[in-house]
């Protein structure tokens, strides 16, 4: 069984400026919560899958690399309200869940916002949610 890594908002920034010289790496980090892996194993399926260097991120790469990880992202049947703080207020305090607003996507596991929106009262407007869900059928 691989290891699952438990993830901290900060120590996950540190290792995408420190060992990568990334920016713009919300997704990566969205996608190593979500899928519990390491960034740098988020950070090399995302780039293989054409995530360009220190730019965002297309949605149909991190979707491919959940899929690849065995999650799927399905619709969220809770309501989050419109913005970062009601949907950080308001979260299950289990399952996992991507919020994209504009320009940015963040993942909240088990009631904790993984992203540096957890310490402020972000107002960015809450584009969708959806529901990480494990997958029986992993892509290779």
């Amino acid at each position: 069984m691989a290891k699952q890594h438990e993830h901290d908002f900060d120590k996950l920034r540190r290792v995408a400026t420190k060992y990568y010289n990334e920016t713009n790496y919300c997704a990566v980090i969205a996608v190593a919560a979500a899928a519990k892996v390491a960034f740098g194993k988020a950070y090399r399926t995302m780039q293989k899958l054409g995530r360009p260097d220190r730019k965002g991120t297309p949605h149909h790469v991190y979707e491919k690399a959940l899929r690849k990880f065995g999650y799927r992202l399905a619709p969220c049947k809770v309501p989050m309200g419109k913005t970062l703080v009601s949907a950080k207020k308001k979260c299950p305090k289990k399952g996992t869940f991507l919020i994209l607003t504009h320009r940015h996507i963040t993942c909240i596991r088990d009631g904790e916002m993984v992203d540096w929106a957890a310490d402020t009262n972000s107002r960015k407007r809450i584009i969708w949610v959806r529901a990480v869900i494990k997958d029986n059928l992993k892509e290779n």
